[in-house]
């Protein structure tokens, strides 16, 4: 045989080891795409059968799962990271079910937190520590007479963007890698 032909041989060799070793890196290192389906389908409390995904992808880059979805006729997207399957950000509307009748906590529904309670919940929301963070923007907003926070923070490799509502609920929450 010829020495390009061996040589050839080995290349082609070397680049099938590679491309196994990938498959299993990805397959061992990332939730499966029915897992993400699971979590998403949980978070935003929805029955299976109502949902219709459009797209699963996994942007590698940031180690997340960009989802493309429909629920009542209507396109959503969700990005989950693909390591721990926690949803870091969706547009799907969120409402909550709670039909408690406790007067307390009918109370606490309805009356409005400031501007530090609405850092506290978003930290608490990202798993974060704000001594590790950096502080970029914190106001008021509003929009279609919705009135709520918007608090940006950054460590070294990302940056988190949160809409928290007067109410405490988290209307949006978004991760980024700063360096893209």
């Amino acid at each position: 045989m010829p020495k390009w032909a061996k040589i050839l041989i080995g290349l082609i060799a070397v680049i099938v080891v590679i491309v196994i070793a990938f498959i299993i890196y990805v397959n061992t290192a990332f939730i499966s795409k029915e897992e993400v389906r699971e979590n998403l389908i949980e978070h935003i409390n929805v029955e299976e059968k109502d949902i219709y995904f459009e797209n699963i992808d996994l942007e590698m880059d940031n180690s997340q799962y960009e989802v493309d979805f429909y629920y009542n006729n209507q396109e959503y997207e969700a990005k989950i990271d693909a390591k721990e399957g926690k949803v870091i950000y969706t547009d799907f509307p969120m409402t909550t079910n709670d039909t408690t009748t406790n007067n307390s906590a009918s109370q606490a529904e309805t009356s409005e937190i400031t501007l530090e309670e609405a850092k506290e919940i978003a930290l608490q929301h990202a798993n974060l520590n704000e001594s590790d963070l950096t502080l970029v923007r914190e106001q008021e907003e509003q929009d279609d007479g919705t009135t709520y926070y918007e608090i940006e923070w950054r460590d070294t490799t990302y940056e988190y963007d949160f809409e928290i509502s007067k109410t405490g609920e988290v209307l949006q929450y978004d991760r980024d890698r700063i360096h893209d």
